[in-house]
C-alpha cells in the first residue's frame, strides 16, 4: 500500500494574532493558505502540544505578533495564561 502524499504547506511571513478570544498564526505573504488556530481558553494543554509540534515541523523561529498580544485582555485571553501558554509552548519537548 503506498501512502498518499502530503503537500506541506510552507508559511514565510508567519504573523500572530488574537481572534475570536484564540490565538491564530497566519501566513503575511500568502493569505490563500488557512490560518493555523490554537484555543488557549478551551484546550491549554492541546494548543501548547499543537503549537511547539507546528513550530518545530516547520522550523518557526520567530513570527509578527500583532498588538492584540500586548492588550490580549481586551481580546479575550488572560494575560497570565498568555505569558504561561508560550512559557509552556518554548519548554515543551517535541518527539
Amino acid at each position: 500500500m503506498v501512502r498518499p502524499l502530503k503537500k506541506r504547506v510552507i508559511m514565510s511571513n508567519l504573523f500572530l494574532d488574537i481572534v475570536n478570544e484564540k490565538l491564530e498564526i497566519s501566513d503575511l505573504d500568502n493569505e490563500n493558505n488557512k490560518p493555523v488556530v490554537f484555543d488557549i481558553n478551551a484546550n491549554f494543554d492541546g494548543s501548547v502540544a499543537s503549537m511547539a509540534t507546528f513550530m518545530v515541523a516547520n522550523g518557526v523561529k520567530s513570527f509578527t505578533t500583532s498588538s492584540t498580544l500586548d492588550f490580549s485582555d481586551d481580546y479575550g485571553i488572560d494575560p497570565t495564561m498568555l505569558d504561561s501558554f508560550f512559557d509552556s509552548v518554548k519548554t515543551y519537548e517535541v518527539i
